[in-house]
């Protein structure tokens, strides 16, 4: 129920930022979080993308409430996903320059597409938002670990308990 109620504050939040917000930088990217780092690169290789990915586990922090997270991307699609003590079993494709994650038990199960971003320190990923098509940086990634270190179960129903990232 907790979740619930985050998730709704969350889109509610998206909503209002997506209404109000003003350009962070000469793109397409929103305020009110931080723009990306000068030295930003967007992955646009397909190929590039999916390795960066495939059999990774991704940690990183929220913006602008600084959440921490976790996530690891199989190489056959499947995905689990950490986020305040709950894992959340999906999907995941990387299509063009973009990669789009699918919970069942976030958002009605629509899909969350990104593009991701590369600096010298950090991988960015950027929310694609689909009514707008406007662009948001939402997360810092500062660990991206080969394999699943973690154990984090690819299958089976969301499970809530203390948070482990």
């Amino acid at each position: 129920m907790r979740f619930l109620g985050r998730a709704k504050g969350l889109l509610a939040a998206l909503l209002c930022w997506t209404w109000f917000g003003q350009a962070a930088m000469a793109g397409d990217l929103q305020a009110p979080w931080a723009p990306l780092p000068a030295d930003a690169k967007l992955v646009t290789d397909p190929a590039a993308l999916t390795a960066l990915l495939a059999n990774h586990t991704v940690r990183g922090v929220y913006l602008p409430d600084g959440s921490r997270w976790r996530e690891y991307s199989a190489a056959d699609g499947r995905t689990v996903w950490e986020v305040e003590g709950c894992l959340h079993p999906g999907t995941w494709k990387v299509s063009g320059s973009s990669v789009c994650y699918v919970y069942p038990t976030w958002d009605d199960g629509r899909p969350q597409c990104f593009v991701v971003y590369q600096s010298l320190r950090l991988t960015h990923f950027v929310w694609l938002d689909p009514a707008t098509g406007d662009q948001w940086l939402i997360s810092n990634v500062d660990a991206l670990d080969q394999g699943n270190p973690d154990q984090l179960p690819l299958e089976g129903a969301p499970i809530c308990g203390d948070p482990a990232v």
